[in-house]
């Protein structure tokens, strides 16, 4: 199994074994069940992270083995790093709500070991706690770690607010015009041309009304001169 599947659920249940730790009393060390805890000791087992004595009826005692000595020892030095753009975007998705290591991992798209070690880094500069409990890790901002979050999210929207319309630009260099502009002109269009036949249809029929008016008075001044 790679380091890379190891995940910050290991580490922070790494953090918590100590020498005087006992298989027996592991669960309530991490806030777990007895099967919880077990299932917890299997997988650091499993990924090499420690060894454990499987003595009856016990004590069993719990040993970190050298690889998870050196992934407390990079964790270590990961948390003496400069806050960066990657520790300022996982807040930001803290605040949003996603309080699991698993719902960042799918939000930022990082490995689990490099996700565990970002959160390490940001509970050890007093950005965020954690908090064990029933065989999983939920993740809260402190004081720091909400202003930081809501500073970093009011300057993202600032500069959204502040970015150029841009403009498409046709083949000949000219803006195009946008879809509504473009149907506001049409039906512009068709309301004049609406008017110019009501206005050649009105003459129409004022000029059949001049002839009608024409033709009657000529029929009456037939009718007088024949009396």
């Amino acid at each position: 199994m790679t380091t890379d599947e190891l995940n910050f659920m290991d580490l922070a249940c790494l953090i918590k074994i100590t020498p005087s730790t006992v298989i027996e009393k592991l669960g309530s060390a991490m806030n777990a069940s007895i099967f919880d805890a077990s299932n917890i000791a299997g997988a650091l087992k499993q990924k090499g992270m420690i060894e454990f004595t499987a003595y009856y009826p016990g004590p069993n005692t719990i040993t970190i083995t050298e690889a998870g000595q050196n992934l407390l020892s990079e964790a270590e030095a990961k948390s003496k790093e400069e806050f960066d753009k990657l520790d300022e975007n996982i807040l930001v998705h803290l605040a949003d709500g996603n309080r699991l290591p698993a719902e960042l991992q799918n939000v930022l798209g990082l490995r689990p070991k490099d996700l565990a070690l970002r959160l390490f880094k940001l509970n050890s500069q007093g950005f965020i706690t954690y908090e064990l409990k029933n065989g999983g890790v939920f993740l809260l901002l402190t004081e720091k770690g909400y202003l930081k979050a809501n500073s970093a999210g009011a300057s993202r929207m600032l500069m959204q607010d502040r970015k150029p319309e841009v403009k498409a630009i046709g083949t000949e260099g000219q803006a195009t015009p946008h879809p509504e502009a473009e149907t506001q002109d049409i039906l512009n269009d068709i309301s004049q041309l609406s008017r110019v036949r009501r206005s050649r249809k009105a003459f129409v029929v004022a000029l059949g009304l001049l002839l009608f008016i024409i033709a009657i008075l000529f029929l009456i001044l037939h009718f007088y001169h024949i009396l």
